[in-house]
């Protein structure tokens, strides 16, 4: 018995923890339409409304489009929805995605990342949701099953918050995570509902109060967050959008984790998370399952007297540009990890180091993508070629992409004295 009431620890994957997160959210609506690696998400959930241990309505409709339409407006009623999807899914969506944050609906859509096509390939990389990085959604990513468990209820309590009303991305990487299991800790109910309380629509989105089908096809514009006159308001309401999130978010994302984890015993940080970083010269910067296994790289290489440490970057959106430039500014170099083609973390921690004094070497290294494997041994590699520019003092390749998959030491010795 804990603080936090009863728990219990069983093994569950990535999607059955993001499903026991749902179920314990008490959501009142699932809006279903499958898609691997995720699907096995929907699946678990409606399982649990068919053995009535959820009292939900189960929507299962004809494709994703369908589905964000049924979340956005069920949401905008008043009920606290759940939808798990990813890859094409997303694509298929992406109009009522931007309707979704720009509306200010506070949605929750679990997604287990898959590499996008062509050509067809079924494994990870986060380029799915880092694509939309602009359209004001939050992005958290999770590197394990308990993580992903105590994300999404965290992120109801974000999405919800009167000073946020944005929708989240709760991510975490297909098959490596989705499918594998982790043991999780999971609280009582009565503990959960301390900390999400049920969902109150803010009266400004209420659907049903609001909606006039007259003014939305002409004549006086409705209120609240829907339609408005563009002279006098559009421009303000797009800025209250990027204050919510880039602002009012942050603070909320470290005070409800903070909450969390006087009340469970388990946190991650807030915004970001470190180890070992005090006394390092050098930091791996990473999102996901990558935090995993940098995590384990650097205590093997502290064994080995290195001084080296690990930022994971837990929320994506908002981009922590302070609290990086706060944890770096000891850093002499870092090395950024990037799953996705288009350097995504690198860029914005270039941008938030920006003008700062005595700014660590940044190296930007893309890796991983389509689920090719990242070893412990390919971090010592990269974590040798920021020592190096350390040396140097200048990164040779400041931004590169790393192909390939270093399996031991003899590999390693070998891809270090080619380089």
């Amino acid at each position: 018995m804990s603080s936090a009431g009863a728990t219990k620890r069983i093994a569950l994957t990535g999607n059955k923890a993001a499903a026991q997160a749902i179920k314990m959210a008490k959501i009142q609506m699932l809006c279903f339409f499958p898609i691997g690696p995720s699907d096995e998400v929907g699946e678990e959930v409606a399982r649990m409304i068919g053995r009535g241990e959820l009292n939900a309505k189960l929507i299962e409709l004809q494709n994703e489009r369908s589905v964000m339409n049924a979340q956005l407006v069920g949401a905008q009623s008043g009920v606290r929805t759940s939808f798990a999807t990813n890859s094409e899914g997303l694509l298929y969506a992406a109009q009522q995605l931007i309707f979704g944050s720009y509306a200010r609906i506070p949605i929750v859509i679990v997604v287990a990342h898959r590499a996008l096509e062509p050509p067809a390939v079924v494994r990870t990389d986060d380029q799915d949701t880092i694509m939309f990085r602009d359209i004001h959604w939050l992005h958290f990513h999770c590197e394990n099953s308990q993580e992903v468990f105590d994300t999404v209820l965290q992120a109801y309590r974000v999405a919800e918050d009167p000073s946020v009303l944005l929708p989240v991305f709760v991510t975490y990487d297909g098959w490596e995570v989705s499918h594998n299991s982790y043991p999780v800790v999971l609280p009582s109910q009565e503990a959960v509902d301390r900390f999400l309380p049920p969902f109150q629509l803010p009266p400004e989105i209420d659907f049903i109060k609001n909606m006039d089908f007259s003014a939305y096809y002409g004549g006086p514009r409705m209120s609240g967050y829907g339609y408005v006159d563009v002279d006098r308001e559009y421009m303000e309401r797009r800025y209250q959008m990027d204050h919510a999130l880039n602002h009012s978010a942050k603070e909320v994302i470290k005070k409800a984790h903070q909450e969390y984890q006087g009340l469970f015993g388990r946190g991650y940080g807030g915004l970001i998370e470190t180890y070992n970083l005090e006394d390092a010269e050098v930091a791996v910067v990473a999102m996901g399952s990558l935090a995993a296994t940098a995590r384990f790289t650097v205590h093997q290489l502290r064994e080995q007297g290195k001084k080296v440490g690990l930022v994971k970057v837990r929320a994506f959106r908002p981009f922590p540009s302070e609290d990086l430039a706060q944890a770096l500014k000891h850093v002499k170099a870092t090395v950024v990890l990037d799953r996705n083609t288009v350097a995504a973390v690198y860029h914005d921690l270039r941008s938030a180091l920006f003008g700062q004094p005595q700014a660590p070497l940044v190296l930007g290294r893309i890796v991983g993508l389509g689920g090719r494997d990242v070893t412990s041994y390919n971090i010592m590699y990269l974590v040798e070629e920021a020592y190096r520019a350390v040396r140097q003092g200048r990164a040779e390749k400041p931004l590169a992409w790393h192909f390939d998959v270093i399996e031991d030491e003899a590999m390693l010795q070998q891809a270090l004295a080619a380089s």
